[in-house]
């Protein structure tokens, strides 16, 4: 090297990073009980499953066994799967994971079903590093940052020390895969037992043997090997039972009939008519309320299979079964509002939701967030009745809590006129101008907007209260609505239909078209082409009369 080029060291790159303090949301599990999710701020989510998509890439090598079931979720625009669904991971890895267990009953006379107590809150961090440190990663750096990450979105009360125990429930696979590597250890102990089966998805862990005092040995052993790590198993939820009774836990006889029924339904469908079908799944849901087989074992299952049947072949529910399953089996809940949404006439049973929002049995936000998500999907017609029941849902979520009142923005943004939109803006300003996730939400009504009278005083109030989000959406709608690179930055995205949806659009999909339509810069060929894809959704009586 002359010296006329002298060699260019790069300086050292310094910065620091504090996650943002994540907002909470209350799920139900059964009878009142709720789950704390939380939900963290964009850029955080980002930087947890950037993290966690590099870990998984070393860790799935060296994961012990191909026993324990865990894949990332797929983050591509593949087609949901309708009514179906795990709580950790991947469906895929969730069905190996039932149909490899399905297995015991065939080869084992007796199976261990278990699972642990209070499984992420009493991770310890020190454990945790200690367990994939053994792992020799390459990328050790990747795991403080995200262990690090994640133990600053855990809650703990102000007036104690930082406790470094137990993972935040968020519905990313950052905290799913620690927690998956958690438990290696374990399935190292029941990989020495010759003569054991065993299946483990996350902390619901399987086990087929052949005798009784060789399933009470392995959970002895199981419990005493998790005491290590400072978690126990959940004897309420420990059982050891035989072919038999696994056969019926497990629902094998009901699994296999639906199996069949849906078969004969893919065949029929488009090709001839799915009144017998119906008529089955209809008598099926029926006969599984009367006799409460539904909780009973895997019944809650059963019972998310026939709503998505009941989808496919338009079936129907009395209002009182509509009722009695909302509220009864939480779980089902968003399998129910799918198959509603999903009705030939939806509007028919739209008092039903009202009623159920009014009798007080909803306790958590995730319940009242799904019938604002299935509302505003749903194909409603123009009428009083539906305007008033719409009225009386918004007043049954009511705007108590921040979840509730974003549940009642989004409604309105389909329902809502501008007059209302501009009311619930201004009103509940410093609601949510503290918020991210809600801020983004009310930014995100730019189109409701556009070529009304009350568009500059929506964007001085957004300007005024500085929400945090608010700013990066507005401009995003803002290209859509003006400018060509606004639309090619997402022709792709926005060209493509949802055929899972009723109006083979997401609402907040809709949103974006809205802005692209009054795109003054876009040529009538490439409206009138975005027009013709969305047909469907323009022919609903609530999107057509926003479309100029």
């Amino acid at each position: 090297m002359s010296a006329s080029h002298p060699i260019v060291r790069p300086s050292k790159l310094r910065t620091s990073y504090i996650p943002r303090p994540p907002n909470r949301f209350l799920s139900e599990k059964s009878k009142g009980l709720c789950r704390q999710l939380v939900i963290p701020s964009v850029k955080d989510a980002l930087i947890l499953q950037t993290l966690s998509d590099a870990l998984w890439e070393e860790i799935k090598s060296k994961a012990p066994t191909k026993k324990s079931f865990y894949s990332p979720a797929d983050h591509g625009f593949s087609k949901a799967i309708a009514g179906h669904g795990s709580e950790y991971g991947s469906y895929a890895a969730w069905l190996a994971f039932q149909k490899t267990v399905f297995g015991f009953t065939e080869t084992k006379s007796f199976l261990v079903i278990t699972d642990i107590a209070n499984y992420y809150d009493f991770i310890s961090y020190e454990h945790l590093r200690n367990i994939i440190a053994d792992l020799s990663l390459a990328r050790e750096h990747a795991l403080d940052l995200l262990i690090y990450t994640l133990s600053c979105m855990l809650w703990q009360p102000d007036y104690m020390p930082r406790v470094p125990v137990g993972l935040p429930q968020i519905n990313l696979d950052a905290p799913r895969l620690l927690a998956h590597c958690f438990l290696f250890e374990i399935d190292k102990l029941l990989s020495s037992y010759p003569n054991a089966d065993f299946a483990r998805f996350m902390d619901d862990i399987d086990v087929g043997v052949d005798s009784i005092p060789e399933a009470r040995e392995i959970l002895k052993n199981l419990d005493l090997a998790l005491q290590t790590r400072q978690v126990r198993l959940n004897s309420g939820k420990t059982r050891i039972l035989t072919e038999k009774e696994a056969r019926a836990h497990f629902k094998i006889k009901e699994n296999l009939l639906l199996s069949a029924l849906s078969q004969k339904i893919n065949d029929k469908k488009g090709l001839f008519p799915l009144s017998k079908e119906k008529r089955k799944t209809e008598l099926a849901i029926r006969a599984g309320l009367r006799r409460n087989s539904f909780a009973t074992g895997n019944g809650d299952k059963i019972l998310k299979r026939l709503l998505a049947l009941a989808k496919e072949t338009f079936g129907t529910l009395a209002d009182d079964e509509f009722q009695e399953l909302f509220e009864g089996w939480p779980s089902a809940r968003s399998a129910i509002l799918i198959w509603w949404q999903h009705q030939s006439s939806p509007a028919s049973n739209l008092h039903v939701l009202t009623e159920i929002l009014s009798d007080g049995h909803l306790v958590d936000d995730a319940s009242r967030m799904d019938i604002a998500n299935a509302l505003v999907a749903a194909r409603l017609p123009d009428t009083s009745y539906v305007r008033g029941h719409i009225k009386q849902i918004i007043a049954g979520i009511s705007s108590a809590s921040v979840w509730s009142l974003y549940s009642n923005v989004w409604i309105a943004s389909k329902y809502g006129s501008v007059d209302d939109l501009i009311d619930i803006v201004e009103s509940r300003t410093s609601v949510w101008a503290s918020h991210e996730q809600l801020s983004r939400l009310i930014a995100g009504l730019f189109p409701r907007f556009l070529g009304s009278p009350s568009l500059p005083k929506f964007r001085n109030i957004l300007r005024r209260a500085g929400g945090v989000g608010a700013v990066s959406v507005f401009r995003f709608h803002e290209e859509l609505s003006s400018t060509k690179s606004g639309y090619t930055s997402i022709g792709g995205f926005i060209r493509a239909v949802n055929s899972s949806a009723p109006n083979r659009i997401s609402h907040a999909k809709f949103l974006m078209l809205l802005s692209l339509l009054q795109n003054a810069s876009l040529t009538p060929a490439v409206i009138s082409q975005l027009k013709t894809i969305h047909s469907k959704a323009l022919t609903d009586d609530f999107y057509k009369i926003l479309v100029p």
